[in-house]
């Protein structure tokens, strides 16, 4: 009798909305034999991406010690985690939970591991690190899976745990080729979150060639010197892949995740003619005003863009200049002309709380987004993450303590990476203060009449204004129902997916199963709810009038808050 060849498997551990890293990781390694399967937790109410709620999260999300019975369940023989400075925190609680129960060697990758790598090893459930591009490096490690030998210390871009310290080994050349890359593994998200494949997500290239340091590339030239900062699928190449999804008939709109889409024009002219003939579709993409063009606008426009968003973070020159980017007012004032010009929708990404600027510095902003009148504007708190040059500067003059900067480096404090709630009191905190009230202004722009918000700011209404997590939502709500068409289409595809996630886990559809360990496992059946945000929520509210379902509800809340004993009793 020939014995059944034992196939190494893969188990990928992530949360909140789809990761386009672990899609293009599970396709490679399915490319070279391996297998994948996706643990896959949509924590609707707490993923910073729905409806978030502290109470919620704790009565219907599952524990760590759930998500990593889940996880044994799989029988995999490597278990890889890609997780993000917000999300390292519950990921290294998940490996904690699942090292009391299984063997199977852990390893970290993503943005986070790649800006702390050392202080990420030091963990003790993580058996490896994978820095930077982890397709040849998680190969490795599968092999050495398959072989019996994960005590290997010598795989390039990996991080293990030595005798004497953690074993650093150099990086390998970034693969140049990417179109000899599989498509990314959409398939294990949309089984998991059909509402997922209303928005396709998709890159066309990697890298940057800038070095803002707030961002995560101001690491690239200190990981990869001598390295092309940007490397670019061929037009063909992605075309093939749109066409392949849009063929499922499911695609609403599409979504290019580079983190610059206007960078070659040659490209985008061929790019526009093929997209247009062959896709057909919205797509919305990201821009910087040093990468935009009148013939870039027109390309944009040849292949049917609805959105593009500007990546703006101040208008205050010196700030720039600080932060190591490019642009200025007339460059932004430029971009948007020639995206009004060919009837491109844009919106503005914007930063609060950068180092040195004050409220008088979001009023100027704010006065200027009223002259060029986006249709949104996406405010972010300036963050620090790890390895950036910006939590560097940071530490060196004395804005952050060492022990703040520790905290974010172990990914201990993900709720406090952002600079309102890491400034003690003072005259900073105050600022800072002043600049959340002016926040709102700044969501409420795209909606209000021109020269609304400068009447609020000379009046100073805009301190009575409500504010918070809620009113934001609320705000967003108003833009997909009033706003254009890109943004509305943005809204519905998250809405959607939080609304599943709550009704996953609401319901709290988790059936035992044992793992090869003969642990048990509460191994969550997809949902299969369609796509649309209206049908979900219908299924929302009909899956709440199952007696069994309302019985277990109330059970598994009682239980969490601590008002119910084993004995059936109540405390």
């Amino acid at each position: 009798m020939v014995a059944t060849p034992i196939v190494v498997k893969c188990a990928f551990v992530t949360s909140g909305l789809e990761h386009l890293g672990i899609a293009a990781l599970s396709a490679y390694v399915k490319s070279h034999g391996y297998e994948s399967e996706l643990i896959y937790e949509p924590k609707p109410f707490s993923s910073n991406s729905g409806p978030d709620s502290a109470l919620f999260a704790r009565l219907f999300e599952p524990t760590v010690e759930e998500t990593a019975e889940r996880i044994a369940a799989a029988r995999a023989d490597v278990i890889a985690f890609s997780s993000y400075t917000i999300t390292h925190r519950w990921s290294v609680e998940v490996a904690r939970a699942l090292k009391r129960i299984v063997p199977t060697p852990i390893v970290f990758g993503g943005p986070h591991v790649t800006g702390a790598p050392a202080h990420s090893i030091a963990e003790r459930a993580i058996d490896a690190v994978v820095e930077g591009e982890g397709e040849g490096a998680l190969l490795d490690l599968l092999a050495c899976a398959e072989k019996d030998r994960f005590g290997r210390r010598d795989v390039p871009n990996t991080w293990f745990k030595g005798e004497a310290g953690a074993v650093a080994n150099p990086v390998r050349p970034l693969i140049h080729d990417l179109d000899t890359l599989p498509w990314a593994d959409k398939a294990i998200f949309y089984d998991a979150m059909p509402a997922f494949e209303r928005e396709f997500y998709i890159i066309s290239r990697r890298g940057c060639p800038f070095r803002c340091s707030f961002c995560e590339y101001s690491i690239f030239p200190k990981q990869y010197p001598g390295e092309k900062a940007v490397r670019r699928r061929s037009v063909d190449h992605v075309i093939a892949e749109l066409r392949h999804w849009k063929a499922r008939g499911r695609i609403h709109k599409v979504f290019f995740w580079d983190a610059i889409f206007t960078l070659e024009i040659a490209w985008m002219q061929e790019f526009a003619a093929a997209y247009r003939r062959e896709i057909g579709l919205p797509f919305e993409c990201y821009t910087h005003p040093h990468a935009m063009s009148r013939d870039m606008a027109r390309a944009l426009a040849d292949a049917g863009c609805s959105m593009v968003r500007v990546g703006v973070q101040t208008v205050n020159s010196d700030t720039l200049a600080e932060m190591d980017r490019k642009g200025n007012r007339d460059r932004v004032r430029a971009t948007v002309d020639h995206l009004h010009e060919f009837g491109i929708n844009y919106s503005l990404d914007h930063i609060l709380g950068l180092p040195g600027e004050g409220p008088e510095d979001q009023r100027e902003a704010l006065r200027f987004y009223d002259d060029v009148r986006p249709a949104r504007i996406i405010v972010h708190w300036m963050t620090y993450l790890p390895g950036t040059t910006a939590l560097d500067r940071a530490r060196d003059e004395g804005f952050l303590t060492a022990e703040q900067v520790d905290r974010i480096l172990r990914g201990e404090q993900t709720e406090g990476f952002e600079a309102p709630r890491l400034v003690g009191p003072g005259a900073h905190k105050e600022a800072l203060d002043e600049i959340r009230r002016l926040e709102v202004l700044f969501d409420l722009l795209p909606l209000l009449p021109r020269r609304s918000i400068e009447w609020l700011l000379t009046t100073r209404f805009y301190r009575i204004l409500p504010r918070g997590t809620v009113v934001r939502q609320l705000l967003a709500l108003a833009l997909a129902l009033f706003g254009d068409s890109a943004t509305r289409e943005r809204i519905l595809t998250i809405l959607g997916a939080a609304v599943a996630g709550a009704v996953q886990a609401i319901r709290g559809r988790r059936r035992p199963t044992a793992s090869r360990d003969g642990v048990g496992s509460t191994g969550a059946a997809p949902l299969s709810c369609p796509p649309a945000a209206p049908v979900l929520a219908r299924s929302f509210v009909s899956g709440g009038s199952d007696p069994a379902v309302v019985n277990s509800l109330i059970l598994r809340s009682r239980r969490r808050l601590g008002l119910h004993r084993d004995d059936g009793r109540s405390v």
